[in-house]
C-alpha cells in the first residue's frame, strides 16, 4: 500500500467539500479544546499535519492562537483551507502559513515548533508501520525541547471493533487477508468516492513507538471517557484515542 489511495480520496472534490463544511460548521471538538487548553499555550508556534480543510487550525485561530502552520499532503485540501482562512480572517493579527507537506519528510528545520498536531486519525492514515514511525520521528525533530505532539488514532482494542478484528485475525492466520494490506490493523474503507486506508493500533504498540522516538507519553485516553461531544462531532467521527507526547 502506498499514499496514492488516500491522496486520491482526499483530493476528491466531494471529500474536499465535506471537510470544508466541517471546518466551518463543526469546529473544534470539546475533547480537542480540553487538551489544547491544558497543553498548548496561547503564544505557541503550532504545526498542524494532515489539516484537511483546516478545521482544527481555524478553531485554534478563533480561540486566540496566532502562529499556526497549516499543512496537508493533498494540495486541494491546502488550497481550500487557505481560502477559508482568507474569507473568515478568524484572527487578523495572527501569522498563518499554508503548505503541502509529507509528514514523513517535513521541510521545516529542527526545533521549529512548540506543538505539533495531527488530528482526526491522520497519523494512522499513513501506510506501513515504518512510515508511521518516521512521521513520529519527524514530529519529534521539528518540536522544540519540551514541545508536545497531540494526535488521535483508532484504537484496535475498542469494544465496538472487537468482532471485526477477531474475524480479521482469523483471515490473517489462514492466509486469506487482503494482499494490499501490509500490517495487521490495516484496513481499506470502501466508499462511493474511492477507498480510504487507515490503520488501527493497539495502545501498547503506539506507546512503544513514541518512546522509541524520544517522547514521554503524558496523556492517552479514549475521547468518550473524558469529553461529552455534541451530535455534530459524533456524527462526524466515531470514538478515537487521544495522545499527548512531550519531547524530553
Amino acid at each position: 500500500m502506498d499514499d496514492s489511495v488516500n491522496l486520491a480520496f482526499f483530493s476528491h472534490p466531494e471529500n474536499v467539500l465535506d471537510y470544508a463544511r466541517a471546518a466551518i460548521n463543526v469546529g473544534l471538538w470539546e475533547s480537542e479544546k480540553t487538551l489544547f487548553e491544558r497543553f498548548v499555550a496561547r503564544g505557541a508556534t503550532i504545526l498542524e499535519l494532515g489539516a484537511g480543510a483546516g478545521r482544527v487550525s481555524l478553531g485554534l485561530a478563533r480561540s486566540g492562537y496566532s502562529q499556526i502552520t497549516v499543512t496537508d499532503f493533498a494540495p486541494p485540501m491546502v488550497e481550500i483551507a487557505q481560502a477559508i482562512f482568507e474569507d473568515t480572517t478568524p484572527n487578523p493579527e495572527g501569522h498563518f502559513r499554508f503548505a503541502v507537506e509529507d509528514a514523513t519528510q517535513l521541510s521545516f528545520p529542527a526545533e521549529s515548533f512548540d506543538a505539533v498536531i495531527f488530528a482526526f486519525n491522520g497519523l494512522q492514515m499513513i501506510p506501513k508501520r515504518e512510515r508511521r514511525a518516521c512521521a513520529i520521528r519527524e514530529a519529534f525533530r521539528v518540536l522544540k525541547p519540551g514541545g508536545v505532539f497531540i494526535f488521535t488514532g483508532h484504537d484496535r482494542t475498542h469494544a465496538s471493533r472487537r468482532e471485526h478484528w477477531e474475524a480479521e485475525r482469523s483471515r490473517w492466520e489462514n492466509n486469506e487477508r487482503d494482499p494490499e494490506l501490509d500490517d495487521f490493523g490495516d484496513y481499506n474503507h470502501a466508499t462511493d468516492r474511492g477507498a480510504m486506508f487507515i490503520h488501527a493500533a493497539v495502545p501498547e504498540a503506539m506507546r512503544e513507538t513514541l518512546e522509541a522516538a524520544g517522547f514521554r507519553v503524558e496523556f492517552s485516553e479514549l475521547r468518550s471517557r473524558f469529553a461529552d461531544e455534541p451530535p455534530a462531532v459524533t456524527d462526524f467521527s466515531d470514538d478515537t484515542r487521544f495522545w499527548v507526547a512531550r519531547k524530553i
